[in-house]
């Protein structure tokens, strides 16, 4: 027989008397969703090469953290305590993945205006040496930081091309090849659009319903999660909205709304 769950205050109780790993795991497991519904949202703004599980990842450290640093006599709940624990563990892990420092990318803002101010001085691009004494850095030092400068950045496929190639006005080899499984710009557009039009009239807290929901595909209980409601109120505002967008839209609005 399954054991019937203990409700999540006795947990809390006991983890804080007794600090034990146990019991830290099974709050973690009890608030996983919180991780799940930041992940997802995030997730859609990030680039493609960011996956969901490592966002996940790092969301957990921060849930952990925010388990292991929590004192209910500062009387926050601990979803809202937690909420910035998680996002700055994301946050820290994506600023881990540039490979640039703060100095370097203050060294190549600096070098780029000197190199535009030198141009516009002399008429002419200005050398490498030219830029070093206008900084007031060693030769040595300059090539340094730009080489650093230049880690992580992309390479378009087209500096591969022969000089003559991509100075010429003859065609060129391209290397432009279309995505065919990524999505329309047009269609997004056409997206916000019609978001717009048909939540014209909403209040803030039933635009977000639809938009968590027909969007960003979050569950009934995760639109709860992030707006503070109950999983059955969220389902009664969707239900309100649709009933009154259907009197003024007719029957068409689901197939607009999923399109």
């Amino acid at each position: 027989m399954k054991q019937k769950e203990q409700p999540v205050d006795k947990v809390w109780r006991r983890y804080l008397r007794t600090r034990s790993v146990k019991d830290r795991n099974e709050l973690v497991v009890r608030y996983g969703q919180l991780v799940h519904t930041h992940a997802a949202r995030l997730s859609k703004k990030l680039p493609a090469q960011v996956s969901y599980d490592e966002i996940c990842s790092a969301a957990f450290d921060g849930l952990i953290e925010a388990v292991e640093a929590y004192n209910p006599e500062h009387k926050a709940k601990f979803e809202t305590f937690c909420q910035q624990r998680i996002n700055g563990a994301v946050m820290d892990w994506l600023r881990g993945l540039d490979p640039q420092s703060r100095t370097v990318r203050t060294f190549e803002k600096k070098r780029l205006g000197i190199r535009e101010r030198m141009d516009a001085e002399t008429g002419r691009p200005p050398t490498h040496e030219e830029v070093a004494r206008r900084m007031g850095v060693t030769q040595d030092r300059y090539d340094h930081l730009c080489r650093l400068s230049q880690l992580g950045k992309e390479v378009h496929f087209s500096a591969m091309e022969p000089q003559k190639e991509r100075n010429g006005r003859g065609p060129s080899r391209s290397w432009d090849i279309g995505d065919r499984r990524g999505d329309d710009p047009a269609t997004g557009i056409s997206r916000e659009m019609l978001t717009e039009y048909i939540t014209r009239g909403l209040s803030r807290e039933e635009r977000l319903v639809l938009v968590l929901y027909y969007y960003e595909e979050l569950t009934m209980s995760e639109i709860g999660m992030v707006l503070k409601l109950s999983e059955s109120r969220v389902s009664q505002i969707h239900k309100d909205i649709l009933q009154r967008l259907r009197h003024r839209f007719g029957h068409t609005l689901t197939e607009e709304l999923v399109a």
